[in-house]
Formats: structure tokens, sequence, C-alpha cells
């Protein structure tokens, strides 16, 4: 199965869990206090949970063979993940950049990606015991499996048909 994935050096040894998101990017037409203004701003949309979330800057993706089993599957369609995107830049811009006029947002691009999740197992600090981590190569983060509910319920479920 061949999938647009987030370009991330995969840890070793590690097995790898591919979370659906969508990307758009927006150019937005507005009028501050300073004047009018005109931005870009990208969105990232999770497809599993729903909500959207402003990115810093496009990450690079590239498509990617991958196992079917590691992939999870979304809940939300293109349609639902464009709307929800496109209202969160519309509160954005009408609530924190505090726009004087309504803004104009024009949709410039949009696509669906996958975000892998290595699992890691680690020893504890103290004890020696086994804990399995996620770690999430976008953000460079780490942290316990059982944090986040979709994921361990998915690698629950696939554990199982094995």
């Amino acid at each position: 199965m061949k999938l647009h994935v987030f370009d991330c050096q995969k840890k070793e040894e590690s097995a790898a869990v591919y979370y659906p998101q969508y990307t758009t990017e927006w150019f937005v037409e507005y009028r501050s206090i300073f004047g009018k203004r005109k931005e870009k701003i990208t969105m990232m949309t999770d497809r599993v949970r729903g909500g959207s979330s402003i990115a810093d800057q496009r990450p690079s993706f590239l498509t990617k063979e991958v196992e079917p089993s590691a992939v999870m599957e979304a809940a939300m369609d293109e349609k639902e993940c464009i709307e929800e995107a496109h209202e969160t830049v519309r509160r954005y811009y009408l609530h924190h950049a505090r726009s004087w006029s309504v803004p104009k947002i024009k949709l410039l691009s949009s696509s669906a990606v996958y975000v892998p999740y290595h699992l890691i197992e680690k020893s504890g600090r103290w004890r020696k015991k086994k804990k399995t981590f996620l770690y999430e190569p976008m953000t460079d983060s780490a942290d316990k499996v059982e944090k986040f509910p979709e994921i361990y319920q998915f690698i629950d479920k696939e554990a199982e048909k094995v």
C-alpha cells in the first residue's frame, strides 16, 4: 500500500503505526488595526478524533510503501477535513488575529498524509521493567502509549490478529 507519509528517519528496530492526518494550506486576506494583510497559513486536521491545528510550515512528505496492517483507518473524509480546517482558520482570524473585517479565505492546496508513530521499548528509571513509548518524529517527542487511547486500541486489536 503506497501512502503519502511524513519524511523522517525511522528509529532502529521499531515498529510504526501510521496515523491519518489531512494538511491544508490557506491564503487569507483580512484587515487588522495596521491595515490590510495577506497571509498563508497551514493547518493539520486529525482524521481520527477531529480537530485542526496550525502548523508552523508545511512539513516535507514522501510516498512510501507500508504494510496495510500498520495504517489506522480515518474516520473523517476529505470534505469534512476541509470544512473543519476552514472553520478553524476563520475563528483564528476573527478572535486571535482580531480582524476588523470578515476574512477572505481561499484554499490553496490539500492532501491526506500519514504521520508515523514509532513504538519504542525503554526500561524504567528505577525499575528495570520495560515500557512501551510512542515516538512522533514530526514533533520529536515520546510519551507512554497509554496516553493515546485510539493508537493503544489499534495496537491491541492488531496484536490480537497475530
